[in-house]
């Protein structure tokens, strides 16, 4: 039983690195600055965001209005956000916005 257990708790922190990872050689295509400094992204629900006419996207907890320049392909069909706060300030700001491939999609030039 107990080598089921640490088994198990292997596969789970294991998991979680995995799915983590794919955030780390990320860059703002804009910006060109790293996604992620370690818990800074996220996948986030759908109902949070909001497609703009413009191809881009608002991110509505925090009101960040998100071109789409600065769009990236998500990898899993999912939105994430990566996302920082000012250290005085406190305020939040964008790092890195991925969406779906097929809302990307319909943003690129043909």
């Amino acid at each position: 039983m107990r080598r089921v257990i640490v088994t198990a708790m292997c596969l789970a922190a294991a998991t979680g690195v995995d799915a983590h990872d794919w955030y780390q050689n990320k860059v703002d295509p804009v910006t060109n600055f790293k996604c992620c400094g370690g818990t800074d992204c996220r996948p986030i629900p759908d109902d949070s965001v909001q497609s703009r006419a413009d191809g881009g996207y608002v991110y509505l907890p925090d009101g960040f209005n998100i071109p789409r320049e600065r769009v990236q392909e998500s990898p899993d069909g999912r939105y994430h956000i990566c996302e920082n706060h000012y250290v005085i300030t406190n305020q939040p700001y964008l790092r890195c916005f991925f969406a779906p491939r097929l809302k990307v999609s319909r943003l690129l030039p043909r």
